[in-house]
């Protein structure tokens, strides 16, 4: 999908053609030489060189390979995706995936260097290549006449380098530049910048925010800066208006990898009267642990942009408990108002959020959380697991907002939930529109905003299977109701892991869980429910929504451990089955647990109120009367188990023969055969009567 809006502001250096100004906007979509626009592409204005006799510069168009366009000569060169152009002294050069490609100024290719792997940002002085590699996080020299490469040491991340008399101009990772020599000996620093590149007179040019609010910056401005005698000179930012049309490509297809994050905007997702400017960070944790289907909604109404509900937006600003932890520190948000919450307790010493507070607050949420570095190989390793990585970023929009990651594309641009909005729009923090949207890795353009990495964290858990035929505490099936303080976890039950609390002794259910599996067609189902080995002592209450409305089925959990038991054999629906279970259970104060819960569907099911036999298993008289023997038809070769459970889930009788004696007192039962060494059970419902 396209969307085109019209530039808005102009200003920032793009460097020198001559004696002639290039300029593009915030975006770098869009290239000015004074005030003729040469290009309105996405990317166009990032990745610019002049040769003094001509101007190239890259564009990203739309469902369309990216190229290299001459102000003389038009388009040059075009590949799927590709890094450059980069003067080689003389010539072009570009990398694409393992190799850098050099190039004459007419776009022919005229050898190929190997490198291993895609850097996005090169340089030359002729004999040499410096390039980054983002999966390493290194800055590595190649010797043209040899192949070799070496690496070269540097105290802190590069993205981005360019080379100018003995001199590289080095973007760092968390922002900002250093200029190094061709060893990468350290000569000084530019802090907090971006679109920093080789001017004229040597000078270097750059931008940087003058004025944020919270993560977003307000106000920036340009500077040029002296490198012999450090003099900086403030060029206030140029607001101009234009009618340039700027396309932006909004989703793309293909990633490599991109998983579902439930989306949350930190202003317009929390209540009214929370101002969530600062809370970016909180935000981004608080979807990745709902990632994971961690805490139960407590659903608020939020009047703006426009009224909606939010499950989850009261937890960062209202205080709650959760696994035995209090969240009642205090942060500080806009207009000096303090908060608890997830809000207060990550944003407990600044403005905004601290990093080892993200990972304390994620690791108590039951995520496996730490820091992961800043390299691309880091973060896509996290996401190839489907985990998603919370990240400190920076951009021309922000000095510093956390983002989560939840996809990427081989070209090296990912896939975010924003939390403050799409910053490829304009409007950034207006508008609810920063779920998946596509941004560049550092030192990449793919024509969408490009980020800076301050430091990655991970996220971990067992991401949440598909809903199907079993429905556990790890499935997107499973939906867990009620305040999140009366819920708690445990190693134990079906895959590990299972969820109790207490029951109660009056209605209404405070906690309840429902299971909506997936069903492959309307049939009869048996209907189990697993039972962990600890915290499983109440009778719980299973209301099972069949194809003629909702029945009822108890289990006293205290009759099993680690152990299936039968709720009932249901007529469901794939388009209403459910089974819902709450606290209340008439006896307060015993432990009653809420795991797994699995839908078999029957090969053949006898009616309870028909006496008629079936050729694969029936019984021989239904209903039965007390004290009689109880005879079933079993399938042809039937070699397996046959047991007997009634309406609480006790079983009450198990043979492999097809006869009981007639010893089970009036009441209703359930009658299943289990086949040996095969996953395959069918069940009969019927009635003993006195």
């Amino acid at each position: 999908m396209l969307l085109i809006c019209i530039l808005a502001a102009l200003g920032i250096s793009a460097g020198f053609h001559g004696n002639r100004q290039l300029s593009t906007d915030l975006t770098g979509s869009v290239l000015f030489l004074d005030s003729r626009m040469l290009s309105s592409s996405p990317g166009s204005g990032r990745t610019v060189l002049s040769t003094g006799e001509d101007l190239f510069w890259k564009e990203c168009p739309a469902e369309a390979p990216q190229r290299i366009m001459s102000m003389e000569q038009g388009e040059i060169f075009f590949c799927e995706y590709f890094s450059g152009p980069f003067s080689n002294g003389t010539g072009l050069m570009v990398s694409v995936p393992g190799e850098i490609l050099l190039l004459d100024l007419s776009g022919t290719v005229l050898s190929s260097l190997s490198t291993g792997e895609f850097p996005g940002s090169l340089c030359s002085d002729g004999e040499n290549i410096w390039f980054i590699s983002s999966r390493d996080g290194l800055m590595k020299r190649l010797a043209m006449p040899t192949g070799r490469i070496d690496v070269v040491d540097l105290p802190f991340t590069p993205v981005t380098v360019e080379y100018r008399n003995g001199l590289l101009l080095i973007g760092k990772a968390e922002g900002g530049y250093s200029i190094s020599g061709e060893d990468g000996n350290h000569v000084f620093d530019i802090q907090d910048a971006f679109f920093g590149h080789f001017s004229r007179n040597n000078t270097i040019a750059f931008t940087r925010s003058s004025e944020s609010y919270g993560c977003e910056t307000i106000s920036w401005e340009t500077v040029s800066f002296d490198i012999t005698t450090a003099e900086e000179t403030v060029i206030p930012f140029q607001q101009e208006s234009s009618d340039a049309q700027v396309a932006y490509q909004s989703d793309y297809d293909d990633p490599v990898t991109h998983f579902d994050v439930p989306y949350m905007h930190q202003k317009w997702d929390t209540p009214d009267w929370f101002n969530g400017s600062w809370s970016c960070g909180p935000t981004s944790c608080l979807m990745a642990v709902q990632y994971y289907n961690r805490l139960t909604p407590d659903s608020i109404w939020c009047s703006y942009p426009s009224g909606h509900w939010s499950q989850w937006g009261n937890y960062i600003p209202a205080e709650y408990t959760f696994l035995g932890h209090t969240y009642d520190i205090q942060g500080e948000s806009p207009g000096g108002t303090w908060v608890p919450g997830a809000h207060g307790f990550i944003c407990r010493s600044y403005q905004g959020a601290g990093w080892n507070e993200m990972i304390w607050w994620t690791s108590q949420h039951g995520l496996d959380s730490n820091w992961l570095g800043t390299t691309w190989s880091a973060c896509t390793s996290e996401l190839d697991s489907a985990w998603p990585v919370t990240a400190s970023t920076t951009s021309p929009f922000t000095g510093g907002h956390i983002l989560l990651f939840n996809g990427y594309y081989d070209n090296h641009s990912v896939v975010c939930n924003d939390s403050y909005g799409n910053q490829n729009l304009p409007g950034w923090g207006t508008l609810p529109n920063g779920k998946d949207v596509v941004y560049d890795w550092p030192g990449y353009n793919n024509g969408n905003t490009q980020l800076g990495i301050s430091q990655l964290f991970s996220a971990r858990s067992e991401p949440l299977a598909a809903p199907g035929t079993l429905i556990d505490d790890r499935n997107l099936g499973y939906r867990k109701l009620g305040p999140c303080e009366y819920w708690h976890e445990q190693e134990t039950g079906y895959a590990g892991y299972s969820w109790w609390t207490y029951s109660t002794g009056a209605q209404p259910d405070t906690c309840s869980v429902e299971w909506l599996p997936e069903l492959p067609s309307q049939a009869w189902y048996l209907v189990e429910t697993y039972v962990p080995s600890s915290h499983a002592t109440a009778t719980g209450i299973y209301h099972v929504n069949t194809s003629s409305g909702w029945t009822t089925a108890t289990v006293d959990q205290g009759n099993y451990s680690n152990q299936w038991a039968i709720v009932g054999s249901f007529s469901l629906s794939p388009s209403s089955a459910m089974v819902r279970m709450g606290d209340y259970t008439g006896t307060q104060g015993q432990y009653l647990s809420f795991d797994a819960v699995r839908f078999t569907e029957q090969t053949s099911i006898e009616d309870q109120n028909s006496a008629s036999g079936s050729e694969d298993f029936s019984i021989m008289q239904n209903p039965v009367q007390t004290g009689s023997a109880i005879a079933f038809n079993l399938p042809e070769g039937f070699s397996g188990t046959l047991e007997i459970y009634d309406l609480t889930g006790r079983r009450t009788a198990c043979t492999e023969t097809w006869t009981i004696p007639g010893v089970l007192p009036a009441g209703v039962y359930h009658a299943v055969i289990s086949f040996k060494n095969t996953d395959i059970c069918q069940s009969i419902r019927f009635t003993v009567t006195d």
